[in-house]
């Protein structure tokens, strides 16, 4: 049994070894503030957490992305299940729940990205009914402090 529910400034300890499992590690105090920051634009940012008996076991976080040249979408900023739970249908109801959310904003479309490497990933969303858009590259650039 499973229970979706928004996530809390206090959850940022139980969220920080599934930010590892995902493949960014992060302290609990680092987290504290990014999650500080995006629980604070509620009407653009969503972060729901899945909760089982034993605890925290995924999340997911979703923005809305408004661009010039094509209309708003949901863009899923991440989503992670705990690999002992996985298999279960917890990502499965989380990306649901995102994409009731996004409907309720009046957004047409989701969009993810997952790196090349995550074929699990890939076979997991395509099972959600999502479509390869585009293949590209990511750049990026460190800017000094």
């Amino acid at each position: 049994m499973v229970n979706l529910r928004p996530a809390r400034p206090d959850d940022s300890a139980a969220l920080a070894p599934l930010c590892s499992e995902l493949g960014y590690p992060a302290s609990a105090g680092q987290l504290a503030q990014r999650l500080a920051a995006l629980l604070a634009q509620p009407a653009t940012h969503l972060l729901l957490v899945a909760e089982n008996a034993s605890g925290l076991c995924g999340w997911i976080h979703g923005y809305i992305r408004p661009l010039l040249e094509s209309d708003p979408a949901l863009e899923i900023g991440g989503l992670v299940v705990a690999e002992r739970v996985r298999g279960q249908g917890i990502g499965a109801q989380l990306l649901t729940a995102a994409e009731t959310w996004a409907h309720q904003q009046g957004v047409a479309q989701v969009t993810v990205r997952s790196q090349e490497h995550r074929t699990e990933a890939h076979r997991f969303y395509q099972r959600q009914g999502y479509q390869v858009a585009k293949r590209q590259l990511c750049l990026r650039k460190a800017l000094a402090a």
